[in-house]
């Protein structure tokens, strides 16, 4: 097993001055013969490493790490007052599915169940935060149905699609997961702190790469996408512009070799502002369309191991099966 730098210092290499989570990354990259025992090490460390790169690293000073080592010990203490997990990427607790992803988290904070991020399979079901009443209705019933098929929902707690995909999933009794742009201490938008309890209490957890007391910020947003389609199977649009946070998750997704899946809208919508982004991914081949029942049960199938048959549909005439897979859709636009 490769040696790794523990949580505790890479806490504190990422409460120090100039250190962000790229540097850390490749730390953690390094061949290590041992993990550095004290704060003089890590620093030793650091200019190992600076000289191996040839980068222009700016060294911290001891007074610095020590500093730094102290605000490390104030996160985790924090983290613990709050029943947050801190998961480092020297534990096993840390989720394999990040470990492979470009640009990984260095570290988690987990609220709530943390076994929903091993839980398979995930999706992660996002859209706009100002979507159509069909995207509404289709981000929740779409959620439900997949909750029911025993996948965890994975979203943004954002107003909009991500908060009807994490309610879809409470409604039928599922699991989901929040990943949030900011520390886990406080909930945002306030707008959605019931529904954020609502998810604790029904066994999901939130999930934040950020330390609690760390405030959330326009690029958060960004790096809080690739987490959600990292720890996800696959990625559902339900709405999208062409531009946004959404499409942000959706090049993740295809960049993390994710399925990426959109929502095809109904005639009575499909000239929607919030449509066009769907329709781009589609027509360029990027996304898989769901447009039926069909699609969806398809859908789930690429993630049973097991292919389940439905007799009474086997028998089902062809008019009929039409039928139900076009109301299937057509329910979701009244």
């Amino acid at each position: 097993m490769q040696t790794r730098i523990k949580t505790l210092d890479i806490l504190t290499l990422l409460s120090t001055p100039g250190i962000g989570r790229r540097t850390v990354q490749q730390l953690l990259e390094a061949e290590l013969e041992s993990s550095p025992s004290s704060l003089l090490e890590l620093r030793d460390l650091l200019v190992e490493r600076a000289s191996v790169n040839g980068h222009r690293m700016r060294i911290p000073t001891s007074m610095e790490l020590q500093d730094a080592y102290r605000v490390a010990e104030r996160v985790l203490e924090s983290s613990h007052e709050l029943g947050v997990q801190v998961i480092g990427p020297d534990t096993q607790m840390f989720p394999r599915q990040l470990r492979e992803i470009p640009d990984p988290p260095v570290m988690l904070y987990v609220l709530g169940n943390a076994q929903c991020l091993y839980r398979e399979p995930a999706v992660a079901v996002i859209g706009t935060r100002e979507p159509s009443q069909f995207g509404l209705s289709a981000a929740e019933k779409l959620s439900a149905t997949l909750a029911a098929q025993q996948f965890v929902i994975v979203s943004g707690l954002a107003i909009g699609c991500d908060a009807a995909a994490h309610t879809g999933c409470l409604n039928a009794g599922g699991q989901t997961l929040a990943v949030l742009a900011h520390g886990l201490d406080h909930i945002y938008p306030s707008k959605n702190r019931d529904l954020a309890h609502k998810i604790l209490d029904s066994g999901g957890c939130l999930v934040s790469e950020y330390a609690p007391g760390t405030r959330p910020r326009g690029n958060f947003f960004v790096e809080r996408d690739r987490l959600q389609s990292g720890l996800s199977a696959a990625v559902i649009v339900i709405e999208t512009g062409l531009r946004g946070g959404t499409m942000h998750t959706a090049q993740f997704c295809i960049d993390q070799h994710r399925l990426l899946a959109c929502v095809v809208h109904p005639p009575k919508f499909a000239s929607h502002e919030k449509a066009r982004g769907n329709q781009m991914l589609i027509a360029e081949g990027k996304a898989l369309p769901l447009s039926s029942r069909a699609d969806i049960d398809s859908f789930v199938a690429r993630f049973q191991t097991v292919p389940k048959t439905n007799e009474s549909e086997k028998s089902m005439g062809p008019t009929k099966k039409r039928t139900e897979q076009l109301s299937f859709f057509s329910e979701w636009a009244s």
